[in-house]
Parts: structure tokens; C-alpha cells; sequence
């Protein structure tokens, strides 16, 4: 029994390192896009982030489904139920993820007025290479235990809605400045859901480094973390400018 329960773990963690490559891969297109000031994207890219979204949802449903399998077949003990829980949420939050950056594709060709998405592209830029940064960092928690890059993460979620918020403020400026042309105004509505897609992206590495400190530490921060995080050193100047 032990030694199934073993190879079942291990079969898990492997297919999701799979997972997680996926999703990886999702954000690297994305990230070069955004940082770019792209608003097209290549057929090519187009081809392998659908086919990498139907590879995401099999992937989901499979480990799922021998996370559970595992839990009741093999009776595992206290640490490793923990740690089978806290994949079944990271895995959960990494095929949202996946998700978020198909959307994010679709809001991008909807944009119709260039010269509006540039104005804004900073700040767009800087949320994206921060999200991407939080999702990482969160995996590596996991994988390598690191409960100092969980915190990181969870920290920088405040980052985020802060860049989100500047960058609305401006966006509002510019929309009271401009004529009421349809394109402009889709522009804005569809920059205006990408970025709110980006910042879901921030808010599930969170919940991806709660996972991880349930799974080594035991404790389950989802509804208090803020809680759990006083006390400690507020964001650094490093922290606020990556």
C-alpha cells in the first residue's frame, strides 16, 4: 500500500510540474506581447495558446481526479493529505490562470485604437511582468518549500491593484479629454477587462502561495491573510518597483 501511495504521489507532482509548464508558457506569449506594445497576435501564437488551453483543461480534470483518487485509496497521513489539498487548489488556480490569458488574448484583438493602448502600455507592461513574477515565485514556493517567496507573493497582490488603480485614474483622464468615437471607447472598455483579467491572474499566485503554506506549515490563510501578515516588514522599495 505504501509503496502505491508513493508512486501515486509522485505521479501527481510530475503531471503537475506538466501543468505548470503549460501555464508558464501561456504567460511568456502574453508577457513579450504586452511588453512589446502588441496588440496582434501571430497565427502561430494563436495556434499553440488554444492547443495549449485544451492540453490545460485535460490536465485539470486528470490530476483532479488522482488527487481525490489517492486521498481515498491510499490513506494517506496528516502532511501528505495537506499537501494533496494544497495541489488540488493550485491546480485549480493554474487552470484559472490559463484561462485569464486566453481571455486577455481576446480583449487584446478587440482593442481598436492603438495610440490609446499605448498611452496606457506602462502600466499594463508593469502589472503583467509583476503577475507573471507572483505566479512564479508561488509555483517555486511550493515546489522548493520556500515560504518566504509565498509571502513575496501575497505581499505584491497589493502591488498590483495599485498599478491597476493608477492606471484607470489615467485612463478616466484621457476618456474625458477624447471625442466620444466608438473605437476609442471600445478601446477603453477592452483595455479597461484585460487589465482586470491581469489582476486575477495576481490573485490566484496569492491564493497558489496560501496553498503552499498550508502544505508545509499547516496553516490556512485564505480568509485572513492580511491578518497573518501583520507584523512582519511592510513591502520594500524593491518589492514596490519590480
Amino acid at each position: 500500500m505504501s509503496v502505491k501511495k508513493d508512486e501515486a504521489i509522485k505521479d501527481i507532482l510530475t503531471d503537475y510540474e506538466s501543468l505548470a509548464n503549460l501555464v508558464l508558457n501561456q504567460l511568456d506569449i502574453l508577457e513579450t506581447l504586452i511588453s512589446n506594445s502588441e496588440l496582434q497576435l501571430s497565427e502561430e501564437q494563436l495556434s499553440v495558446i488554444r492547443e495549449n488551453e485544451n492540453k490545460l483543461d485535460k490536465w485539470e480534470v486528470k490530476l483532479s481526479d488522482n488527487i481525490v483518487n489517492t486521498i481515498v485509496l491510499y490513506q494517506p497521513v496528516a502532511s501528505e493529505i495537506r499537501k494533496l489539498i494544497a495541489l488540488y487548489r493550485i491546480v485549480i488556480s493554474l487552470e484559472r490562470i490559463g484561462d485569464l490569458a486566453v481571455s486577455i488574448t481576446n480583449f487584446m484583438r478587440e482593442i481598436k485604437n492603438e495610440n490609446v493602448y499605448a498611452s496606457l502600455s506602462d502600466f499594463i507592461s508593469n502589472m503583467m511582468i509583476l503577475s507573471v513574477k507572483m505566479v512564479k515565485n508561488a509555483m517555486l514556493s511550493f515546489i522548493n518549500k520556500d515560504m518566504d517567496l509565498a509571502i513575496w507573493t501575497i505581499r505584491n497582490e497589493a502591488v498590483v491593484d495599485e498599478l491597476n488603480r493608477k492606471m484607470l485614474k489615467k485612463a478616466i483622464g484621457k476618456a474625458q479629454k477624447a471625442e466620444e468615437k466608438k473605437n476609442i471607447l471600445i478601446s477603453f472598455i477592452n483595455i479597461k477587462e484585460m487589465v482586470s483579467n491581469i489582476e486575477r491572474i495576481s490573485d490566484h499566485a496569492a491564493n497558489i502561495a496560501e496553498a503552499s503554506i498550508y502544505a508545509y506549515e499547516g496553516k490556512d490563510i485564505r480568509h485572513h491573510r492580511k491578518q497573518e501578515l501583520e507584523g512582519k516588514t511592510r513591502l520594500s522599495d524593491d518589492e514596490r518597483n519590480v
